[in-house]
C-alpha cells in the first residue's frame, strides 16, 4: 500500500536520454507522488517514489491484450501515447490504491508538481490539464472508462491502427470530456516548449487571445532551482520570475554541460551550471535562449522534412 494518491504513469523503451538523471532527480523532489516507469532499461539508484515496471515493449502489448477483446496495434513505443487515456482500465492492478492516476513524459523536469495541483484541486475535478505530457485524472471506474464513451475518436479504431491519432490530448479524449460535458482544469501553469523553434518558447495551441500575450517574451530563459522550475523573463526594465509545474522540451538534442547541481539552466540546446538564486542576467538570457536567425532556419528545414516524410508514410505508403 502507498502512501501516495497520484501515481504518473510513463513508459520509455531503448536507452534512456542522456538528462534521464536530470528527471529523475525532479521525481525526487516530489515525493507525494508515486512515478511508475515502464521500461526495458535498468535505471541505477532510483528515488524511492519512483516505481519501476521492468517490460519489454512485446509484454506491454500482451498485457493490454489481454484486458482488449479485439486486436490491437502496438509495434513502437510512441504508439503508446494512444493507450494512455485507458491506463486506469488497463493497468488497475498498477494503480488500485490511488486516488487519482495520469501518465506524463519522460523529456521533461518537474517543479514542485504537488503544489501546482494539490489535494483542493484535485478533489474539484475528474480530469486535469490536456496534453500528453501530464494528464490527471481521478481513479473510479466510471472515470477510467470514459475513454469508450462515443463521440469523438473511437477508441477501437485507435487501437487497431499503427497510425498516431494522438488520443491522449485535446482532438482525443479531451474532446470526449468536452462532449459528456465533463469540467476540466486546463490552467496553462507549465511550460510546453514548441518542437520547431530553435529558440524556446512556451506553446500557444489552443488558448484564447487574452491569454496568449504573457506566455512569451522576446528575453525569456528557463531554469531548475532546488526542486522548482522556473522562467526568468526581461519587462519593464527588469528581470522577473515565474514558477511553473514543470517544463516539457520535446524533439530536441539536449546535451549536458555541468556534472551535479541543484540549480541549472534549461537552455534551447541543453543543461548548464547555474548559481544557485535569482541572479538571472540578460547575458545569460541571451546566451541560453538567444535568438538565431541561422538556427531558426536550421529548424525550420526540419520540421518542413519532418511533415512531408510523415504525409508520405500516412497517405501514401498508409503506415505511420
Amino acid at each position: 500500500m502507498t502512501d501516495a494518491k497520484l501515481a504518473l504513469v510513463l513508459c520509455y523503451f531503448g536507452p534512456l536520454p542522456n538528462y534521464a538523471d536530470l528527471f529523475f532527480n525532479s521525481v525526487r523532489a516530489n515525493p507525494e507522488i508515486d512515478f511508475i516507469l515502464v521500461t526495458d532499461q535498468l535505471v541505477k539508484e532510483p528515488p524511492a517514489n519512483l516505481k519501476i515496471k521492468q517490460l519489454t515493449l512485446p509484454a506491454l502489448r500482451a498485457k493490454f491484450q489481454r484486458k482488449i477483446s479485439f486486436p490491437i496495434r502496438l509495434h513502437q513505443p510512441y504508439k503508446i501515447c494512444d493507450y494512455r487515456p485507458a491506463f486506469g482500465w488497463l493497468l488497475a492492478d498498477w494503480l488500485k490504491d490511488y486516488r487519482y492516476w495520469g501518465y506524463c513524459d519522460l523529456d521533461q523536469v518537474m517543479g514542485r508538481l504537488a503544489e501546482f495541483v494539490p489535494a483542493s484541486l484535485l478533489a474539484k475535478y475528474d480530469k486535469l490539464y490536456q496534453n500528453g505530457h501530464l494528464t490527471i485524472f481521478r481513479n473510479t471506474v466510471t472515470n477510467n472508462l470514459r475513454f469508450m464513451a462515443r463521440g469523438g475518436m473511437d477508441y477501437r479504431r485507435v487501437f487497431q491502427t499503427d497510425v498516431a491519432c494522438v488520443f491522449d490530448e485535446v482532438a482525443g479524449i479531451q474532446r470526449k470530456f468536452d462532449l459528456l460535458g465533463i469540467r476540466s482544469y486546463q490552467k496553462r501553469n507549465f511550460a510546453d516548449i514548441y518542437s520547431w523553434r530553435d529558440q524556446m518558447r512556451r506553446t500557444k495551441s489552443y488558448l484564447k487571445r487574452k491569454d496568449r500575450c504573457s506566455l512569451n517574451h522576446s528575453h525569456q530563459t528557463f531554469f531548475y532551482e532546488r526542486g522548482r522550475i522556473y522562467r526568468a523573463y526581461y519587462e519593464d526594465g527588469r528581470i522577473k520570475y515565474e514558477e511553473l509545474a514543470y517544463l516539457h522540451f520535446p524533439k530536441r538534442a539536449m546535451s549536458r554541460h555541468f556534472y551535479q547541481s541543484d540549480s541549472y539552466f534549461i537552455g534551447k540546446d541543453g543543461f548548464y551550471a547555474k548559481e544557485p538564486g535569482f541572479n538571472v542576467t540578460m547575458g545569460e538570457i541571451k546566451r541560453y535562449n538567444g535568438f538565431s536567425l541561422p538556427g531558426e532556419g536550421r529548424v525550420m528545414l526540419a520540421h518542413w522534412r519532418f511533415k512531408w516524410r510523415r504525409r508520405w508514410r500516412k497517405y501514401l505508403l498508409g503506415r505511420n
